[in-house]
């Protein structure tokens, strides 16, 4: 028998979460994504809500050798 792992649903899209880092804090408490575009779309949609970011993205920086 297969164990299956469910994760949360982006609060945006509705894909399963699998990178963390893509969060959100806002007066419902805090938001995940999937990427950056949901993130970026849902700020634009709600720009009437505060939100603050959990932790700066860490996405993309080249790590030193």
């Amino acid at each position: 028998m297969a164990t299956v792992e469910y994760k949360k649903p982006c609060d945006l899209c509705g894909q399963p979460v699998e990178i963390e880092g893509f969060t959100l804090i806002t007066d419902k408490g805090q938001q995940l994504f999937c990427c950056g575009g949901c993130v970026s779309i849902y700020r634009l949609l709600h720009s009437n809500i505060a939100m603050t970011n959990t932790k700066p993205s860490t996405h993309n920086k080249k790590e030193d050798s």
